[in-house]
């Protein structure tokens, strides 16, 4: 038997997840990198590249101004009965520079945005 998860680091690992599996649903390779250096996930589609945040709760607080990335997603799990609901957990995405009220859900349309020239 392995050591136990803590939990903060249980649902920290579903979200980073739900939006690797998400990424892929929309076209997008996400991998976590070989050492966490404050990026979760290097997601790349074509020729761009985006570092990835992930954030997993209702009110996260955002990394430091000097961590390097370039997107940060925030996951709102929806748990029913200590089971976790995918299909009503959402995902939000922004720039790192973004105000929160203008993160979006993450969709293929906003998927294809970022990635095609690398802003939304």
């Amino acid at each position: 038997m392995g050591n136990p998860l803590p939990k903060n680091m249980f649902k920290g690992t579903l979200g980073e997840l739900f939006v690797q599996i998400r990424l892929l649903e929309y076209g997008v390779q996400a991998a976590r990198p070989l050492r966490d250096t404050g990026n979760d996930l290097i997601a790349i589609r074509g020729k761009v590249i985006k570092c990835i945040q992930v954030k997993t709760g209702n009110d996260p607080k955002k990394p430091k101004p000097q961590k390097i990335y370039d997107l940060m997603a925030i996951v709102k799990l929806k748990e029913k009965n200590g089971s976790v609901l995918n299909n009503e957990s959402k995902i939000s995405i922004g720039h790192k520079n973004d105000e929160r009220k203008n993160y979006r859900e993450l969709t293929q349309e906003l998927v294809d945005k970022i990635w095609k020239n690398g802003k939304s």
